[in-house]
């Protein structure tokens, strides 16, 4: 049965790591092939695992906040008698024609199949919390979308560099002077190596700790050195394919997570060997280290991401976003209590288009996920999104409190969180399936990490610090 569990642990990591590769899950037949390949998973993970040993009270605020929107996603597609709700659009419709659906959205097929675009994540995150159910399965599904990253990056620089003008098979059409990777949008690709690198950050510092004596655990072996410079490695090739996406809100949401994250593992490079320096000098040193990786990442910024500086300086903010942000402003004043539909913002956009922004191109986002969301939404959105974040905060909050070893996880998760919520105030990456997936199930990694308890070695299953261990790849082929 151990083994069985560990074998729907590593299809799951897969699965979810799969997720991004054929262009983000932004056309049909693969979000269709992963989401049948996902929620069959789902039912296997549940048969055996059963119900979440971790975390069960975000198990259940998920599955909770999950229903309630998808009934009302629902109930904007059904015809209702309260006509002050009702959209608009079919009240004209109905003097034109005499026939109207008397619904809130304004197109009811497009928001009921939207309602799968919702689910798939959600899926991954309640999955997540069933098959993580110890450090070692969840931190195992972190080595392996870590490594899934790194390698995903790497092939990124191959092809930017080799074949400049191909996406995956096919030809490029859209970003042509910008990295990537497996996705069609740069901004995309920036969110994802972000979180990319700041996954391959924390093994490369659990297995460099130990390694370079900088912890309590016993000696170091060759293995952990060789899991540091693999790690280190993987995580410059995502830091250097980050700056040459060029996205220029990519690369301050990675900065801003990077600056939060990186003073959190410096800070854990001390112990046996400088166990007799001074509290002072301790405390002086991690500084430095401190001080000594931003200024890396610094220097990264510099050497790779001058053509995103560049952007940003002839462009600033005049590409458009401000008047679609106004637009969708205006638009919402008139639909902020039930919204428009979910899945709905392509149609409705042009309603409320101003001449003075163009009128060249389709506009199917809103390049803010939040906006896009009040509005299609409606007041649903932000009672939801409140809801959300507070339910993460309060399991970050728990695991920096009560996991010691490990309360490094509860700052990735912050981090993670911050990089993509920011990112999310100008762009669009957490609304593409394939990235939404696989944030969602690192994110179910992390949190039963954050909500679990102090485990020993022998629980573990691992002869010393399990948090050192993991990184071997002897250990990680027995997956």
């Amino acid at each position: 049965m151990e083994r069985l569990k560990t074998l729907v642990t590593g299809l799951y990591s897969l699965l979810v790591l799969a997720s991004v590769i054929p262009f983000g899950l932004v056309d049909a037949t693969p979000f269709a092939a992963v989401a049948i390949c996902m929620f069959t998973l789902s039912l296997i993970a549940l048969f055996l695992f059963g119900e979440p040993r971790r975390g069960r009270w975000v198990f259940v605020w998920a599955l909770l906040l999950f229903i309630v929107t998808s009934a009302w996603i629902v109930i904007q597609t059904m015809s209702i008698p309260w006509s002050f709700l009702v959209n608009p659009v079919w009240k004209d419709a109905n003097d034109l024609t005499g026939a109207s659906k008397g619904t809130i959205s304004v197109a009811p097929a497009d928001t009921l199949a939207s309602l799968l675009y919702v689910a798939l994540p959600v899926m991954t995150f309640l999955t997540g919390l069933i098959v993580a159910d110890t450090d070692k399965r969840a931190r195992r599904i972190l080595v392996v979308l870590a490594i899934g990253a790194g390698l995903i990056s790497l092939f990124g620089l191959g092809q930017y560099l080799l074949f400049p003008k191909m996406l995956l098979t096919e030809t490029k059409r859209y970003y042509l002077d910008s990295l990537t990777a497996v996705f069609v949008n740069r901004n995309t690709a920036a969110t994802f190596l972000g979180l990319g690198f700041l996954l391959a950050a924390t093994f490369a510092s659990e297995n460099g700790r130990s390694y370079f004596g900088f912890s309590s655990a016993p000696s170091a072996n060759f293995n952990e050195g060789l899991c540091f410079w693999l790690y280190l490695g993987l995580g410059l090739t995502c830091l250097t394919a980050l700056m040459l996406t060029q996205s220029r809100a990519g690369l301050g949401a990675a900065a801003l997570g990077a600056i939060v994250y990186l003073p959190c593992l410096v800070g854990q490079w001390s112990g046996r060997r400088y166990k007799q320096s001074p509290a002072g000098g301790s405390t002086r040193r991690r500084w430095r280290l401190t001080v000594g990786a931003i200024l890396i990442i610094l220097g990264f910024v510099v050497l790779f991401g001058g053509r995103a500086i560049l952007r940003a300086d002839q462009r600033g903010a005049e590409d458009g976003r401000l008047c679609i942000w106004s637009d969708t402003i205006n638009a919402l004043s008139n639909s902020w209590i039930q919204g428009t539909g979910f899945g709905t913002f392509r149609t409705v956009y042009p309603i409320y288009r101003s001449p003075e922004c163009g009128i060249g191109g389709i506009v199917d986002r809103a390049h803010n996920s939040y906006l896009e969301g009040f509005l299609t939404l409606g007041i649903m959105f932000p009672i939801v999104t409140v809801a959300i974040f507070a339910v993460l905060m309060r399991a970050f909050w728990k695991g920096y409190q009560e996991r010691h070893r490990l309360r490094h996880y509860a700052i990735l998760g912050c981090s993670a969180t911050l990089l993509a919520a920011v990112h999310a105030m100008v762009d669009f990456s957490i609304q593409i399936p394939g990235f939404a997936t696989f944030f969602m199930g690192f994110l179910s990694a992390v949190i039963s990490i954050c909500c679990g308890r102090e485990e020993k070695a022998s629980e573990v299953g691992i002869d010393t610090f399990a948090e050192l261990r993991i990184g071997d790849p002897i250990k990680l082929a027995q997956i």
